[in-house]
């Protein structure tokens, strides 16, 4: 009879509660460390959590008493919006960062009141923004600015400086140039278009340099080669004469929607 009550009053016992239980106790049987191992588990990480949990609460409630006028609230009852809630507060407990915490703010709040449609996208970029380093955000921010576009002018550059110069050249030898309007607005035009771009290009060129993101060079195309690796930066310095790997790099159409997407707050 007594076998019995053991049995059914084990079965009311959580399963949670034994598998912590049996944990401890094997914890305890570590000589030395035990104590501080079963502090670090059961205690300590879990107040850690607690207080990334409490720090993420606080910085929405403070947007939340700011804007209450301007928050879609509805929203929140939407399958979608439950799921990406429950994936930001996964990842909140992981991240020690402060930076990444109010960007997982950030996004919460922007999909509550303009959700995306993609929803698959929006969890990829939350893998991102919790696997890259707050370094490699930035320095993808950076390189923001050197995308087609940008190589699209500056391979154009050689081209309108040899124009410019084959202008120059007929306008110094022909004595009869020189009076030609025509001629002396093209080459002002062109002249201004190369300044322009030189000095856009002088303006941009910190973006490129490892000790604007205080790193070390070793790190800076370290962190360069993860952003490519996931598709993220391309290597434009490839059959280059004289440029090394990993030197010139310009971000992808990809890069440029994530980067996008950590912006639009």
């Amino acid at each position: 009879m007594a076998r019995s009550v053991i049995i059914i009053d084990m079965q009311k016992i959580d399963k949670n509660e034994i598998l912590i239980s049996t944990a401890k106790s094997a914890f305890s049987l570590i000589p030395f460390a035990g104590p501080a191992l079963t502090e670090l588990v059961f205690d300590y990480n879990g107040r850690i959590k607690q207080n990334r949990l409490n720090r993420f609460i606080e910085l929405l409630s403070d947007y939340f008493k700011d804007n209450s006028t301007d928050t879609n609230i509805e929203n929140i009852n939407t399958e979608d919006f439950n799921d990406l809630f429950e994936s930001i507060i996964k990842k909140v407990f992981t991240t020690k960062s402060e930076e990444k915490v109010k960007r997982f703010r950030d996004i919460l709040i922007k999909e509550l009141n303009n959700p995306s449609e993609e929803t698959q996208l929006t969890a990829l970029y939350l893998d991102l923004i919790d696997t890259l380093s707050e370094e490699e955000i930035i320095i993808l921010e950076g390189y923001s600015n050197f995308n087609m576009a940008y190589y699209t002018r500056l391979d154009g550059q050689s081209k309108l400086e040899s124009e410019l110069s084959e202008l120059l050249e007929d306008f110094k030898t022909k004595e009869f140039l020189k009076s030609d309007e025509n001629l002396q607005f093209a080459i002002k035009t062109l002249q201004d278009n190369i300044d322009d771009f030189s000095c856009l290009k002088e303006s941009l060129s910190k973006f490129t340099e490892a000790r604007y993101y205080n790193l070390t060079e070793s790190k800076f195309k370290f962190y360069k080669q993860r952003l490519f690796s996931k598709g993220l930066l391309t290597d434009e310095g490839i059959d280059r004469i004289g440029i090394k790997g990993f030197e010139m790099m310009m971000i992808t159409d990809f890069g440029e929607e994530f980067i996008n997407f950590v912006k639009n707050k």
